[in-house]
């Protein structure tokens, strides 16, 4: 139903997690040297963000398998009328 978007949206998700971990791991190497790397700090903000965002998005592309998986609810059909 939604794979392309899926596809799109994980993919955007791997890279916005990857993000926010270098840039965590940059502003805590650098608060050992005393370097101001602020920046950092608030692009692993901003990313953490635009992820919890994507993860609503995610859940509702999914809702149909979590009801079947987690909730155990069968899925509807469609009546052809």
């Amino acid at each position: 139903m939604h794979n392309k978007q899926l596809k799109i949206l994980n993919s955007v998700m791997f890279i916005d997690i990857l993000v926010a971990f270098i840039a965590i791991v940059v502003y805590k190497i650098s608060e050992l040297f005393n370097y101001d790397a602020y920046g950092f700090k608030e692009v692993h903000e901003i990313c953490g963000f635009l992820f919890i965002i994507m993860l609503i998005f995610h859940i509702s592309y999914n809702w149909q398998w979590i009801n079947t998986q987690i909730f155990g609810k069968k899925p509807e059909k469609k009546k052809n009328y």
